[in-house]
């Protein structure tokens, strides 16, 4: 019994050190794709970091995708698959990375390191009682699936020390108010760590604060810069790599804002349709956030403000006429019914946390202005219906809460002094 236990402790000594060591491997993609080989004719390599490997393999069941891969009479299988990984190194997973499985081939020539052989989006991280930290993600692996593959996340580049340092420095400048200085520092870090979207979402604050606009301000003021769009939109791009949940649930509330500016500014839609492209992407983005924080109320004010704008966009007073067809007409009518929805309880929520707050109710009282002003027609209306006279009340009562809430330096909102004629005020 003395000496079990030395040997215990060397054991897990042994093991803590190789499964906490950060291992590196070069893998290389198929070479048989043009994009995969260099100008010499060589495979290009992507430098990763081991995080762990394969020990489960099974199928997303049916119901946990809503049931669209059960079409089992194609004679085969196409639900994706469930991959469960032994981490042995943990950089920061978070659910939404893309990992790579790597087939290692040490013998061969070529790929002495590894082959890229499937990708899976990373849907949980856990801990387990005796083999320690594991996660699941979710691909379509093919043959790939009936071996032990070792799994890795990509390093960007060997330069990203460097290009903290000069993030770190462009925001030094950005808060001296030095913007030459800031956007050169930003710019040299994009270009040492290109896949970070952290110095493009400093690029789009930067921008927008120069223009003079104020992402908390429930009016968009100011001429919006395309610029700061693109910037979002890269960072938008890059988001499995931001340093923390909390950088990306910051991102997401800027991003809503940004985009629920640029729907009433310069909106742009997709073919046949009517609704601002603007406020599609404003969803996702908003999902996004959620998905780590559904209490943060920045986010929930500036997504209801997405879904008023939705609710509006399907009003069939917005639509050209003779533009939607009979068959139509019920599904709008369907997604105006769930913008509605959608952005009353996240108004209820976020007024669980701050009552006082002014935005919340100029937007409540638009809502429901709004709503009223399409069950009853406005204030000519000679005969109201008992939930058009609770949305009439419940607008008006929202107004005066704006006007006892709102500071002496927010000038008044012109869209609520048309609701207060619309609603006989």
């Amino acid at each position: 019994m003395a000496l079990t236990r030395p040997v215990i402790i060397l054991l897990l000594c042994v093991f803590s050190s190789s499964s906490f060591s950060k291992e590196f491997v070069y893998a290389f993609r198929d070479v048989g794709m043009p994009k995969n080989t260099g100008k010499d004719g060589m495979p290009r390599k992507e430098k990763m970091v081991l995080v762990g490997e394969t020990i489960m393999f099974d199928k997303v069941k049916p119901i946990e995708y809503e049931g669209k891969y059960k079409r089992f009479e194609l004679g085969y299988d196409t639900r994706p698959d469930i991959v469960t990984v032994k981490v042995h190194y943990d950089p920061g997973i978070r659910p939404g990375q893309i990992l790579y499985l790597i087939e290692k081939d040490f013998d061969h020539e070529t790929f002495k390191d590894g082959s890229i052989v499937g990708q899976i989006e990373v849907k949980s991280i856990f801990q387990t009682a005796f083999t320690g930290k594991q996660l699941r993600g979710v691909g379509y692996l093919g043959m790939a699936k009936e071996k032990v593959l070792t799994v890795a996340y990509p390093v960007s580049s060997e330069l990203s020390g460097p290009a903290l340092v000069e993030r770190k420095t462009g925001d030094y400048h950005f808060t001296r108010d030095e913007i030459p200085e800031a956007i050169q520092s930003y710019r040299k870090a994009i270009r040492l760590d290109p896949m970070s979207p952290v110095p493009h979402y400093r690029l789009g604050m930067l921008y927008l604060n120069e223009a003079g606009v104020d992402s908390k301000e429930p009016i968009c003021s100011g001429i919006l810069p395309m610029s700061a769009g693109a910037e979002f939109s890269s960072a938008w791009k890059k988001r499995s790599r931001f340093d923390s949940d909390q950088d990306l649930i910051r991102f997401s509330r800027e991003y809503v804002s940004f985009l629920n500016c640029k729907a009433d500014q310069a909106p742009s839609f997709s073919k046949n349709s009517f609704v601002p492209e603007e406020l599609e992407r404003a969803q996702e983005v908003a999902r996004e956030g959620f998905r780590l924080s559904k209490t943060d109320y920045e986010l929930l004010i500036r997504s209801a403000e997405t879904y008023y704008k939705l609710y509006v966009s399907y009003s069939s007073g917005k639509r050209p006429k003779g533009s939607i067809s009979p068959e139509e007409e019920p599904k709008l009518r369907n997604r105006q019914e769930k913008s509605w929805e959608i952005a009353q309880k996240l108004l209820k929520e976020a007024g669980l946390d701050n009552i006082t707050d002014y935005r919340l109710h100029r937007l409540t009282s638009l809502l429901y202005g709004k709503r009223y002003m399409e069950l009853s027609g406005g204030a000519k209306s000679t005969t109201i219906s008992e939930e058009a006279n609770f949305l009439r009340t419940k607008a008006i009562e929202s107004i005066q809460a704006y006007k006892l809430h709102r500071p002496k330096n927010v000038p008044g909102d012109k869209d609520l002094l048309i609701l207060e004629k619309d609603l006989g005020l």
